[in-house]
C-alpha cells in the first residue's frame, strides 16, 4: 500500500522492536522501521513453499536422462556477450568496460554546433572488469567413485567418458587462447606410455583403431604432469591435469608425433575419439525434452574450470572405462555443433573467464523479483525446506532440472559445476539459504552484476527492471526501488556498496529526493546496455579495440528463447504467526545493503539525510554498530576538516616556496580527499 504522507514511509514508523525474541531468528514486528510484520513473514514463507513445490512436481514429468527442452543448449547464455579479442596481449590480464546508454535529459540544453560530433553524451562507461589470462599451474583433477557425476547420468557412457572429454576441451580452450596470443604450443617430456595386451581395470582407455595423432594427443592430455605447454611462462586458466595415472591400451605400436595439434586439429581429434566410442555429440533434442550428449557435457565442465580454480574447488570424475564397441552409429553429420562451439569459442571464453560475475548468476536462480529485501529470509527458508530432501539424497538431477525449469540460462552453469564433481556445491545451497554466503572464508558471490545480466539475458536484481512510473509532482510518493535505479545510473563506474539483488521496500516523497534526480524520475526512459570496450597495457603502450556489441549483433544469429518461470504462487492459507524458525541473517544482510544505497545520493555523497529518515531511526537494533553510519560521515568530515586546514595554510602563504612547495600542497590535498 502506498503511504499518504509527504515524508519517507520508513521514517514515520516505529524505530524500536521488542527484545523478547532471539536475535538469531526473524520474528517480525508490526509497523517497524526495517523488520517485516509476522503476517508478511508467514505469507512469503508459504508462497515460497508453494512456488518451489510446484517446480519440483514438474520435474517428475521428465524421465531420468531427459531434460527440459533448450535447457542444454549453451547458446541460450550468449545473447550480447562480447567475444574475447581475436588478438590478445601476452600478458596476465586484459581489461574492459561496458558501455551503457543512459538518458541525459539536460543534453538538449547544452548541445551547441561546436560540440564534437563523434561524442555521444548518453554513452557512459561502466566499471572496469579484469580478465585473468594466465595461471601458474594446472588445476589438478582426481578420479573418485564419489564424484558427483555418478549422480547425474542414467547411462554409463557419459560417466565413463566425462574425465577424458573434459580434459580434451580443457586443451582446446587453452590452446585457442595461446593461439590468440601468438604463442607456439609444444609437447613436453611428460606423457602416458601406451600399453599393449588385454586387461580390464578402472581407468582403462582402449584405443584400438585410433589414429597415431589421437593416441599421442591423449597421452599428453591425460598425463598427470601436463604434457603440453605454450611458449610463455604461464598457462591458460583452463589448463588441467589428472592426478591419477590412466592406462591407455593399443593393439599396434604408435609412432611419436613432434608437434601437438592446433585447437582446430584437436577438435577433429575429439570428434574422432567420440566416433571411436560411439559417444553422442548432438544430444537427442525434440520439442518436449533434451538429452545431455557426452561431448557437450565435457564442454560445459571445461567452461567451469576457471570458476573451480577461483573458488578453491577440486574437480573429480568417475574412473574412465572406455572400450571400442563393434560398429558405429556416428554419421558424417555428427559434430556440427562441436565445430560450432569452436567457431564461437571467443564468446564462451568471455563468460568462463569471469568467475565473480558467474557467481552472481548462479544465485539468481533463487531471486524473486517481487520479494522485498527484508523478506529474503522467509523466502530462502521456504526454498531450502522444499529442496532439502533432494539435497540430503544428493539427487543432483532433480535439483538441476528444477533450476532448468525456473531459470534455464542459470541452470546451465549449475550443471557445469556439478559435472566437475565437487559435491560441496550442495552445502553451498544450504549455507546461502541461511546466511546469504556460499562458502566459509569467502566473500559472497551473490551481489548482482548488471553487465553480466545484459550479456546473458538473465535478470538478477531490481536494477535490471525498468522504472515503474513517472513522478511529476513534488508530493508524489516514489518507491525506493525506482529512486535507487536512477541513482545507480549516475554511478556506473562506482565500486561503493555491494549491489543489491532484492527489491528495496518503502516510499519517499519526491520533494525529499535530491533535485538532480527529478528530471529522471519524470521519464520512463531506461538505461540500456550498448557494447563492451576491450583494452590492454603492454610494453608498447595502451591498446584499445572498437566497441563490441555482442554475439547477436556480431553474428546476426537469433538466440533460442529460454523463458524464466518467476511466477510466485500462493497456497491461500494462513498459519500461526512466529511459528517458523527462520534465520534473520539473509533479511538483515540484504536490508543493511539497502541502507548502504539509501544514504548515497546521485553525486556519490554519503549522508544520513539522503535516506530521508529521522535521527531516531539510527537507534534501530539492526543499525546499531552498522559501519555504514560510522564511516560515511566521520571519515568524510575528518577529510573535509583536514583539507580546510591545508587550504588555510595556503591562503596564509605557507606554500609559496616554488615547485616543491606547490607539489607538497597538491600531495596533501589529494591525500585527504581520497
Amino acid at each position: 500500500m502506498m503511504p499518504d504522507s509527504d515524508s519517507s514511509s520508513l521514517s514515520t514508523t516505529s524505530a524500536t522492536t521488542t527484545a523478547s525474541s532471539s536475535p538469531a531468528y526473524l520474528t517480525g514486528e508490526k509497523d517497524d522501521l526495517l523488520l517485516p510484520s509476522p503476517s508478511e513473514i508467514c505469507r512469503i514463507f508459504h508462497d515460497g513453499q508453494a512456488t518451489w513445490a510446484n517446480i519440483l512436481s514438474m520435474v517428475d514429468d521428465f524421465l531420468p536422462g531427459r531434460w527440459p527442452t533448450t535447457s542444454l543448449d549453451p547458446y541460450i547464455t550468449l545473447m550480447d556477450v562480447p567475444g574475447l579479442p581475436a588478438k590478445l596481449p601476452r600478458g596476465k590480464k586484459i581489461y574492459g568496460r561496458p558501455l551503457w546508454r543512459v538518458p541525459r535529459l539536460e543534453t538538449a540544453l547544452t548541445h551547441t554546433e561546436d560540440t564534437d560530433k563523434d561524442w555521444d553524451p548518453e554513452l557512459v562507461h561502466g566499471r572496469r572488469v579484469d580478465f585473468n589470462l594466465e595461471t601458474e599451474s594446472p588445476l589438478h583433477c582426481r578420479l573418485s567413485s564419489e564424484a558427483a557425476s555418478h549422480l547425474l547420468f542414467d547411462s554409463t557412457e557419459t560417466a565413463d567418458s566425462i574425465a577424458v572429454l573434459t580434459l580434451c576441451w580443457s586443451y582446446i580452450l587453452s590452446v585457442r587462447l595461446l593461439e590468440m596470443q601468438g604463442q607456439q604450443v609444444k609437447y613436453t617430456r611428460h606423457r602416458l606410455r601406451p600399453q599393449r595386451g588385454e586387461s580390464d581395470e578402472p581407468g582403462l582407455v582402449r584405443l584400438d583403431g585410433a589414429s597415431p595423432a589421437l593416441v599421442r594427443w591423449l597421452c599428453a592430455v591425460l598425463s598427470p604432469e601436463l604434457g603440453w605447454s605454450g611458449s610463455g611462462k604461464g598457462l591458460p586458466p583452463w589448463a588441467a591435469s589428472l592426478q591419477e595415472h590412466l592406462v591407455i591400451k593399443t593393439s599396434e605400436p604408435v609412432p611419436d608425433s613432434p608437434s601437438p595439434p592446433s585447437s582446430t586439429e584437436a577438435t577433429e581429434l575429439l570428434l574422432e575419439f567420440c566416433r571411436l566410442f560411439n559417444l553422442e555429440t548432438e544430444g537427442n533434442q525434440n520439442k518436449q525434452w533434451d538429452q545431455l550428449a557426452p561431448c557437450r557435457a565435457g564442454f560445459f565442465a571445461a567452461l567451469a574450470l576457471p570458476f573451480y580454480r577461483f573458488m578453491g574447488l577440486r574437480p573429480q570424475f568417475p574412473f574412465p572405462r572406455l572400450t571400442c564397441p563393434d560398429g558405429s552409429r556416428f554419421d558424417d553429420t555428427s559434430g556440427t555443433s562441436i565445430r560450432g562451439y569452436l567457431r564461437d569459442l571467443r564468446y564462451f571464453m568471455t563468460l568462463s573467464l569471469n568467475p565473480l560475475s558467474l557467481g552472481s548468476t548462479l544465485w539468481s536462480v533463487f531471486w524473486q523479483p517481487d520479494i522485498d529485501c527484508n523478506l529474503v529470509s522467509p523466502w530462502l527458508a521456504a526454498v531450502l525446506d522444499i529442496l532439502e530432501p533432494a539435497i540430503k539424497a544428493k539427487n543432483l538431477e532433480k535439483l538441476l532440472k528444477a533450476f532448468a525449469l525456473r531459470r534455464p540460462r542459470v541452470a546451465l552453469w549449475w550443471l557445469a559445476l556439478a559435472l566437475l564433481g565437487d559435491l560441496s556445491i550442495l552445502d553451498w545451497i544450504r549455507r546461502y539459504a541461511t546466511t546469504c554466503t556460499e562458502k566459509y572464508g569467502y566473500g559472497s558471490l551473490s551481489p548482482p552484476d548488471p553487465m553480466f545480466s545484459a550479456w546473458t539475458g538473465t535478470k538478477q536484481s531490481f536494477l535490471d527492471q525498468e522504472i515503474t512510473a513517472c513522478y511529476m509532482e513534488p508530493s508524489d510518493q516514489i518507491p525506493w526501488a525506482d529512486i535507487l535505479r536512477r541513482r545507480f545510473d549516475f554511478n556506473l563506474q562506482g565500486s561503493g556498496p555491494m549491489l543489491l539483488s532484492w527489491r528495496p521496500f518503502g516510499y519517499v516523497a519526491k520533494r525529499s529526493v535530491e533535485p538532480d534526480l527529478w528530471p529522471y524520475l519524470e521519464t520512463r526512459r531506461a538505461r540500456q546496455y550498448e557494447s563492451f570496450l576491450w583494452y590492454s597495457t603492454t610494453k608498447e603502450g595502451f591498446h584499445t579495440s572498437d566497441p563490441d556489441p555482442g554475439f547477436r549483433r556480431n553474428t546476426g544469429r537469433s538466440i533460442e528463447v529460454a523463458r524464466d518461470d518467476l511466477m510466485r504462487l500462493s497456497p491461500g492459507r494462513e498459519c500461526h504467526e512466529n511459528h517458523h524458525s527462520i534465520n534473520q541473517e539473509p533479511s538483515k544482510t540484504s536490508t543493511l545493503r539497502m541502507m548502504s544505497f539509501l544514504v548515497e545520493d546521485a553525486t556519490g555523497s554519503r549522508h544520513w539525510s539522503n535516506a530521508a529518515m529521522s535521527e531516531q531511526s539510527r537507534q534501530h537494533p539492526w543499525l546499531r554498530g552498522w559501519e555504514g553510519l560510522a564511516t560515511m560521515e566521520v571519515g568524510c568530515r575528518g577529510s573535509a576538516e583536514a583539507i580546510e586546514g591545508v587550504l588555510g595554510e595556503w591562503i596564509r602563504g605557507e606554500y609559496d616556496g616554488g615547485d616543491q612547495a606547490q607539489g607538497e600542497l597538491v600531495t596533501r590535498v589529494s591525500g585527504h580527499s581520497r
